[in-house]
């Protein structure tokens, strides 16, 4: 697994090549906001028309895969609903953490950018979200998948500064777990 911190701002997304960049959203959060609501206003509000015309509405575990035309460096936008920021809490966190990298598997995507999703340090703390995301990573992907995995972890400074450790630790952790995979041999 290769990781990376970058803040979320579009400068920053511009500079950052990859398959796929996961944006979530709360089903009561209008206008869309955070990273979500920055790659709208860099779409020309593509995805506030999608939320408009009802094609999506960020219902819980919702899933919608986009094509983006050249406005960005990745080839899709993978949208993950939230459902309401009132039913979201550590549980639920983990819940569409897990849904968003199945769905990822499902689509055999293993270099994408994303943010933890809700509002990490306020709807959710901090180390019950690492906890929380490690989880579901680690049972979402498999041995060979985690060790291809390229990730950009899109976050404010002041996360970042929390996650680098945590982040270097499950990396160290699953090239542990690769290589154990490959050293076991299968039946």
């Amino acid at each position: 697994m290769h990781f990376r911190l970058v803040t979320p701002l579009l400068e920053n997304l511009d500079e950052i090549e990859g398959v796929c960049l996961v944006l979530t959203s709360f089903s009561d959060d209008r206008p869309l906001r955070g990273l979500t609501g920055l790659v709208d206003w860099r779409l020309n509000g593509q995805l506030s028309r999608l939320v408009l015309s009802e094609f999506i509405d960020a219902h819980y575990q919702e899933s919608m895969l986009a094509p983006i035309e050249g406005r960005l460096p990745f080839q899709r936008i993978l949208l993950i609903g939230m459902g309401k920021r009132s039913d979201f809490n550590a549980e639920r966190f983990e819940e569409v953490c897990r849904f968003c990298f199945k769905t990822l598997v499902n689509l055999g995507i293993l270099r994408f950018a994303m943010t933890l999703p809700g509002r990490v340090g306020l709807d959710v703390g901090l180390r019950q979200a690492l906890a929380g995301w490690r989880r579901a990573l680690l049972e979402s992907f498999d041995a060979d998948q985690l060790e291809a995995l390229e990730l950009v972890v899109l976050e404010a400074p002041d996360v970042q500064r929390e996650l680098a450790e945590p982040m270097r630790t499950l990396q160290r952790e699953i090239s542990d777990l690769a290589k154990q995979a490959k050293a076991t041999p299968t039946l």
